[in-house]
């Protein structure tokens, strides 16, 4: 990017994420266009977006909302996208999103879950690829709302493979910071440590909210629940040792000792996306979180039954609410 040039940020995938990063982006005055599908999408572009929520109220009205209206025009391109589907559709969204990525620009994945940096890399190049950690909750009670609901620590940025636009990575973040959300660049010891992070944090909680359909805090209360929560953690652990991921925990003991007493106080009310996803009968991103560690426990002949057994009753819980409940006995 030269000096002079701003940069171009394109939200491919605007959803709650998307949405609130988008509409912060354009609050300090970012060139921003929006990429999505459905309800609220649609609400955006007639009725404007709005968020709400711990970060303020904001407005973005409609006649400044940019929308993507053909994503096969090749002619513009953008600085920098912001990929921020699901995991499950990681694939298509960034093969499409890839034409429109400038030549020296970059493609940042604002997602959960593993295997989503590899899949951008092999589409668009490490070079061109940046790894995120983000750990602010949104939501979209009504389609054109956006409600921040929590936020746990900084959003992190970083160079998962190889060094990229260096200008363009610290633009990214200085405009978040600007815009109110909290950023940093780190390491890329330090991103994919955050990563795997947050995979213990989504793999330890999610599914076993979606299942039980309780919130986080009700997970922590139960002494059951807590023991279930114990196995999943020891066995991403013995995943994480056996292909020697860097863990910001000192084992096992010590993240089952943080995720209780720091990380689930500030979320105990928060409701697990993957049953909202169920609810709504979308995919879920089981296969990305705890169905990728049995995957690679199994490359390493590792057992881990708690994981395997989430994946499995989140599969089956899938089908069910897709197919319709069943004959009444």
């Amino acid at each position: 990017m030269n000096e002079s040039q701003s940069p171009t940020y394109l939200i491919y995938g605007a959803g709650a994420i998307g949405s609130v990063l988008g509409g912060f982006l354009h609050k300090i005055n970012r060139s921003v266009t929006f990429a999505g599908r459905g309800s609220h999408l649609l609400a955006i572009k007639e009725q404007g977006l709005r968020i709400t929520g711990i970060w303020g109220e904001h407005l973005v009205p409609p006649e400044e909302i940019d929308i993507l209206s053909d994503p096969l025009n090749r002619e513009k391109r953008y600085s920098t996208i912001l990929l921020s589907v699901k995991s499950k559709d990681t694939e298509t969204a960034a093969r499409e999103a890839a034409e429109l990525l400038a030549e020296d620009g970059i493609m940042v994945s604002i997602q959960n879950g593993l295997g989503n940096w590899e899949t951008i890399a092999r589409l668009v190049g490490e070079k061109r690829t940046v790894g995120a950690r983000v750990i602010f909750g949104a939501e979209i009670p009504v389609p054109g709302l956006a409600k921040v609901t929590v936020n746990a620590d900084d959003v992190l940025l970083g160079e998962p493979f190889c060094p990229v636009n260096r200008a363009l990575l610290q633009t990214l973040k200085d405009d978040l910071r600007l815009s109110g959300i909290p950023a940093r660049v780190v390491s890329k010891e330090e991103i994919w440590s955050a990563l795997w992070g947050k995979v213990l944090y989504n793999c330890s909680l999610n599914p076993l909210g979606a299942i039980l359909e309780v919130p986080y805090g009700r997970l922590g209360e139960n002494e059951e629940t807590r023991m279930i929560i114990r196995g999943i953690i020891e066995e991403i652990f013995l995943v994480c040792q056996a292909m020697k991921v860097p863990l910001p925990y000192k084992g096992a003991d010590d993240y089952y000792r943080v995720l209780l007493e720091t990380q689930l106080p500030p979320t105990r009310d928060h409701r697990a996306s993957m049953l909202q996803d169920i609810l709504a009968k979308r995919k879920t991103e089981i296969e990305a979180l705890n169905g990728a560690i049995s995957r690679l426990a199994r490359e390493n002949e590792i057992p881990t039954p708690y994981n395997d057994l989430l994946t499995l009753l989140i599969k089956f819980k899938e089908k069910r609410e897709s197919q319709g409940p069943g004959p009444q006995g």
